[in-house]
C-alpha cells in the first residue's frame, strides 16, 4: 500500500516516497524521537498471511542488524504499526550505481575504488555468514563524499519463504515475489546478475555474490551487462550458455582486473572464486603489481616459451608474498597456479590474446574562419571531455564557445559572450566557464541557456569539477586561494589562503585527482616569478597540503601514472604515486610548443582516457608567449600596423610628445621596451631579471614609472626615460602593487594594491619628498586601474560594487564626496581623452566603448556607445592593466592584435590532439 507524506508509522513520519522494488516500497521518513532521517522499507503485504515467513524474517533481520561496516547501509530496526511492517534503515544520499552507469562506462580510475568498497562490504558480510543474493547496481549507492554503500544485504534470504517442497526458493526474491511478477523491467534487471546456479533454481552461497560482483564490475567498465536479453528467458539463457564480450573491456584494463573478472564469472561454481577476499585482494595495488610483472612482447600473439618463465617468476614471487598473509589468501595461490598452468582463471588465455597497446596518434583540429581557436593568454581557452571524444574551445576572437567532436566535420557554437576559463563536468555533460570577468556559469555541452553558478570579485585562474558536483576554483584575489561552490549554485567557501609570511602570493590552477580525495594546485611566490612557483596537493579530507614540484605550475594527472606540469614554456612529466600523493624520479620534457602565459598556466587539457589536447601558438615556438603587433586604429576602424616585429607586447603607453611608446613584453624576461615612432626602432629599457611591467610616463616625459619584482614583492619604481641615472624605489610593501596612472600635475602616482585577506584597493604615492602612501578608494569590493581626468577633477576606475565589474567615477582628490556608475553592461580599463571630454573603456566582450563627459561643477555623462568592435587584444576577462592608449588628438587608438600584421587573417592557434598519449608517457617517463 502507498503511504502519503505526513503519515505516521510508529515514531516515524513519512516525508516522501523514494522508490519501489520486489522487496517493498521505500520511503524517506523522519525519526521523531531521535530527530534524524531514515529510510523505511515497507514489506510486501503477503507477509501478513505467512506467519512462518514473518518469524523467519524476524530472525534474519536480527542477524542483518548486527552488521556494522562503513560500506554497508545499516538496519536500525523493524517497525510494525496498523498491520504495516517496515524495516528501518540508514538513509543514504546520492545516486545509485545504476544511475551512474546509465551515463556511460566508468573510467578505470573511478571504477576500481568503487569496486574495492563493494568487495569490502561483501567480505565483511560473508565473514558474518550473510550472503547478499541480490547484488546489482540498483542496490549500490554512491554518496557525494565518495563512499559506497551496499543496500539490502541479506534481504533476499530473509524475504524468501521457508524452503519446504521447492528448490526454487533460493532464486532472487525479485523473481519469486508475487508482488513483482508483473514488473518485467525490474525482473529482468535482477535476472541479469543471477549466478548460473540461481538460474537453475539451486541454492546460492558466497560464490553467487562473487558472480554478481563480477557482473557489476564488468558493467561499470563497459557500460553494458555481461549477460543480457530482451526478456528473462533470453537473459537466463545468456547466463547459462554464453561468455561475456571480453573485447568490450577498455584496452587499458590491467591484467589483475581481467583475471578478477574471469575468476568471478566462471559458470561452474567449483571453478569460480570461492571467496570475495580474492577479488578484493586483486583490486589492491599490491596484487596488481605482482600479476603485472608478467609482461608480454607486443604486437602479435606471444611465444609460450617466452611467456612461461615470466609466469613462473610471477608465481614464485606471489607465493613468497602470500605466505606471509592470512589463510584466506590461499585461494589466490591456487589462482596464480592455475594461471601458470593455463587453467580456468583465464590469465593464460589473456596472454595469448592480449591486445597491443593503443597506438599513439596525432591530429590537428581545423575550423572555419569564423570559429578559429583563440587564446587570451591568461586563462584556460581549451578543455576536453573525460572520454576524450570532444574538445571545447574559445574562438571568434574570444566571443564564442565551441564544441568540436573529434569525429565531426566542424565545431558547434554553444555560447556567445566573453567566455574563458573552461572546464568540464565529470560526466562530460556540462561546460563550466567564466563569462566576462566575474560570472561563473555552466552550459550543457549540447547547447542551450547558460546557468549562473556564482559571482566573484576577481579574475578566474583555473577551475575543476568534482565528482560530488561541486566546483573548486581560483581567482586573482590575493586574500583567498582555492574556493569551492556547489555546481548547482551557492556561496563560495574558502578552502585555502596564501601564506604571505612564507612568501606565497596566490593559489591557482586547481585540478582534481581521481577519487576526489585531493586536488592539485599551484602556489605562486611573492618574489622570483614562475621560477619560484610550486605544484602542491591539498588533501580535502584532512585539509593538509604538501609540495610536489618546485619550479613548476599548472599540473594535471594522467592515468598512466604521471603528473604533467608547465615550466619554462614546456610541458614536463614525472612519475606519480596516486595512493601516496608523491612524485617519483626525474621530470622529462614531453611537449615543447604549448601556448603558455605569465600566470603559470598553459592551454593544455588531458582527458581521463589519456588524450591530450593543446594549443600550439602560431609562430610562438617552444615556450614563447603569444606574439602581438601594435596597430593604429582610427574611429572608423581603419588599421595601420606599426613596423615592429611581433613580440608578446602588453600595456602600450604613448609618451606625452607622441614620439615614443613604452610597452611591456612578456617574453622569457618580462621587461619594458621603448618603440621610437620616428626612427622605427625598438630598444630594451629595463634589464633586471625580475618582472618589470605596467609602464607609465610622467607628464614631462622625463621619467618612466613601473611596477617591478626586482626587490621582492611587486612594488613601484621610477627611472629616467633616457636610460641614464639610477632606478629609484617609490614604495616598500609586502603586497602586490600595480601602477595605473600619474596625476596630471605629476605630483602623485595612482596604483592598486592587493591587501592581505582583502581585495584590491586604489592607493596613491607622492612622487616627491618621502613618497608618502595614502589610500584613495578602499571598500569590501575590489577596485583597480584608477586614472585621473586631465583637469585633475575626476577619478575613473573599475570595481565590483554591483557583483559585476563596472566603470565608476568619483571626485578627485575628495573621493568620498560622490560616486557614479558609468558603464551599464560591465566594463574594465578606463582611459580619458587628452581633452577630458570623453571617457573610454573596454566592454566585457572586448569592444571599445565611449562616454561623453560634460563640463561643469558636477558629474554628467552620456550613455555609453560602441566605438570599436572587438578583435583586439584587450584581455577583457582579467583584472590586469590597460592594453591600449589614445593619441593626443583623440582620433587614433594604439591597439594590440595577436599575430603579425601579415597573418591577422590566419589561424591564431591550432589545436593539436594526441590520442593514447599515456602510452607515450610510459615510454618517455617510465614509472619508478
Amino acid at each position: 500500500m502507498a503511504l502519503n507524506a505526513g503519515t505516521r508509522l510508529g515514531p516515524y513520519e513519512i516525508v516522501a516516497a523514494i522508490g519501489a522494488g520486489g522487496m517493498g516500497e521505500v520511503y524517506k521518513a523522519r525519526d521523531m524521537r531521535l530527530k534524524r532521517d531514515v529510510a523505511l522499507k515497507v514489506l510486501p503485504e503477503f507477509f501478513a498471511t505467512d506467519p512462518d515467513r514473518l518469524a523467519r524474517f524476524q530472525r534474519e533481520a536480527e542477524v542483518l542488524a548486527s552488521l556494522s561496516h562503513p560500506n554497508i547501509a545499516a538496519i536500525h530496526g523493524l517497525e510494525e504499526s496498523d498491520g504495516i511492517r517496515a524495516l528501518v534503515m540508514e538513509l543514504v544520499e546520492g545516486e545509485t550505481l545504476a544511475d551512474r552507469i546509465a551515463r556511460g562506462p566508468i573510467p578505470l580510475d573511478e571504477a576500481l575504488p568503487i569496486a574495492k568498497q563493494i568487495a569490502e562490504a561483501l567480505e565483511a558480510a560473508h565473514e558474518q555468514g550473510i550472503i547478499h543474493r541480490d547484488l546489482k547496481p540498483a542496490n549500490i549507492k554512491l554518496r557525494p563524499d565518495g563512499a559506497v554503500k551496499v543496500l539490502d544485504f541479506g534481504l533476499a534470504k530473509a524475504l524468501e519463504p521457508s524452503p519446504v517442497g521447492s528448490t526454487a526458493v533460493s532464486l532472487s526474491p525479485t523473481i519469486t515475489s508475487p508482488a513483482m511478477m508483473t514488473g518485467v523491467g525490474v525482473l529482468l534487471g535482477t535476472a541479469a546478475y543471477m549466478a548460473p546456479e540461481q538460474a537453475k533454481g539451486r541454492a546460492a552461497d558466497k560464490r553467487a555474490d562473487c558472480w554478481a560482483f563480477g557482473c557489476v564490475l564488468y558493467e561499470m567498465l563497459t557500460g553494458k551487462r555481461p549477460f543480457d536479453g530482451e526478456d528473462v528467458t533470453e537473459t537466463l539463457a545468456a547466463i547459462l550458455m554464453r561468455e561475456p564480450d571480453w573485447s568490450a573491456l577498455p584496452p587499458a584494463t590491467p591484467l589483475a582486473i581481467r583475471t578478477l573478472l574471469k575468476g568471478c564469472l566462471e559458470k561452474n561454481r567449483r571453478d569460480r572464486f570461492a571467496d570475495i577476499s580474492t577479488p578484493r585482494f586483486l583490486l589492491s595495488e599490491r596484487a596488481s603489481a605482482l600479476v603485472e610483472r608478467v609482461e608480454v612482447p607486443v604486437p602479435g600473439p606471444p611465444d609460450p616459451a617466452v611467456i612461461q618463465p615470466q609466469i613462473d617468476a610471477a608465481v614464485s614471487t606471489a607465493r613468497l608474498q602470500l605466505a606471509k598473509r592470512s589463510r584466506r589468501r590461499a585461494a589466490l595461490v591456487g589462482l596464480i597456479t592455475l594461471v601458470a598452468g593455463g587453467g580456468i582463471a583465464g590469465a593464460a588465455v589473456w596472454f595469448a590474446t592480449r591486445p597491443a597497446p593503443p597506438r599513439v596518434s596525432r591530429l590537428t583540429i581545423s575550423a572555419p574562419r569564423s570559429a578559429l581557436p583563440s587564446s587570451n593568454a591568461s586563462d584556460l581557452d581549451l578543455a576536453i571531455t573525460p572520454d576524450g571524444s570532444r574538445v571545447v574551445y574559445i574562438g571568434d576572437n574570444g566571443a564564442q564557445l565551441f564544441v568540436r567532436a573529434l569525429d565531426a566535420a566542424g565545431p558547434a557554437s554553444v555560447f556567445k559572450g566573453a567566455p574563458r576559463g573552461l572546464f568540464i563536468s565529470p560526466n562530460g555533460q556540462w561546460i563550466g566557464f567564466v563569462d566576462g570577468v566575474t560570472g561563473l556559469k555552466k552550459v550543457a555541452i549540447t547547447g542551450g541557456p547558460s546557468v549562473t553558478v556564482a559571482t566573484f570579485d576577481s579574475a578566474p585562474r583555473g577551475a575543476t569539477w568534482t565528482a560530488d558536483d561541486s566546483i573548486i576554483f581560483a581567482t586573482l584575489s590575493a586574500g583567498t586561494g582555492l574556493l569551492r561552490v556547489p555546481a548547482t549554485g551557492g556561496t563560495p567557501v574558502v578552502l585555502t589562503r596564501p601564506d604571505r609570511a612564507h612568501g606565497e602570493q596566490d593559489h591557482l590552477w586547481p585540478e582534481m585527482l581521481p577519487g576526489d580525495r585531493a586536488v592539485l594546485f599551484t602556489i605562486t611566490a611573492l618574489a622570483g616569478g614562475l621560477d619560484a612557483a610550486q605544484v602542491a596537493v591539498l588533501d580535502l579530507q584532512t585539509g593538509t597540503r604538501k609540495i610536489l614540484i618546485r619550479g613548476g605550475s599548472h599540473a594535471h594527472y594522467v592515468t598512466s601514472g604521471h603528473l604533467v606540469y608547465t615550466t619554462a614554456g614546456t610541458l614536463r612529466a614525472v612519475a606519480f604515486d596516486l595512493a601516496r600523493l608523491e612524485v617519483r624520479g626525474t621530470a622529462v620534457p614531453v611537449v615543447a610548443d604549448v601556448v603558455t602565459w605569465t600566470t603559470g598556466g598553459a592551454d593544455a587539457a588531458i582527458a581521463r582516457n589519456g588524450t591530450l589536447a593543446y594549443l600550439s601558438g602560431s609562430g610562438t615556438g617552444a615556450g614563447a608567449r603569444v606574439q602581438r603587433t601594435m596597430f593604429w586604429v582610427d574611429r572608423q576602424g581603419h588599421e595601420t600596423p606599426l613596423p615592429t616585429s611581433p613580440q608578446a607586447f602588453i600595456y602600450p603607453r604613448l609618451s606625452p610628445d607622441q614620439q615614443r611608446v613604452a610597452v611591456a613584453s612578456q617574453e622569457s624576461d618580462i621587461d619594458i621596451w621603448l618603440w621610437d615612432l620616428a626612427r622605427t626602432t625598438l630598444t630594451r629599457f629595463t634589464f633586471d631579471p625580475g618582472i618589470d611591467t605596467y609602464p607609465l610616463w610622467t607628464p614631462d616625459g622625463r621619467r618612466i614609472i613601473f611596477s617591478s619584482e626586482r626587490a621582492g614583492a611587486r612594488n613601484i619604481f621610477s627611472q629616467p626615460a633616457d636610460g641614464t641615472g639610477s632606478v629609484e624605489r617609490l614604495t616598500e610593501s609586502p603586497n602586490i602593487q600595480n601602477a595605473s596612472a600619474v596625476s596630471p600635475d605629476g605630483s602623485r602616482l595612482i596604483f592598486s594594491e592587493t591587501m592581505p585577506q582583502t581585495n584590491e584597493d586604489i592607493m596613491q604615492v607622492e612622487l616627491t619628498g618621502k613618497h608618502r602612501v595614502t589610500p584613495l578608494v578602499q571598500s569590501p569590493f575590489s577596485e583597480r586601474n584608477g586614472i585621473v581626468s586631465p583637469d585633475g577633477r575626476w577619478l575613473a576606475y573599475e570595481a565590483t560594487d554591483s557583483g559585476r565589474v563596472e566603470i565608476y567615477v568619483r571626485p578627485y582628490p575628495d573621493v568620498n564626496s560622490g560616486h557614479w556608475q558609468v558603464s551599464t553592461g560591465g566594463g574594465v580599463r578606463p582611459l580619458w581623452s587628452r581633452n577630458g571630454q570623453e571617457l573610454f573603456y573596454i566592454s566585457l566582450s572586448g569592444a571599445l566603448m565611449r562616454v561623453g563627459v560634460e563640463r561643469g561643477q558636477s558629474w554628467a555623462a552620456t550613455t555609453p556607445t560602441l566605438l570599436l568592435k572587438g578583435g583586439y587584444y584587450t584581455n577583457p576577462g582579467a583584472f590586469l592593466g590597460r592594453s591600449y592608449d589614445v593619441s593626443a588628438d583623440g582620433q587614433r587608438f594604439l591597439m594590440l592584435k595577436e599575430g603579425s600584421a601579415s597573418d591577422q587573417d590566419s589561424t591564431q592557434s591550432s589545436i593539436t590532439i594526441v590520442q593514447n598519449w599515456g602510452e607515450e608517457l610510459k615510454r618517455l617517463v617510465p614509472a619508478k
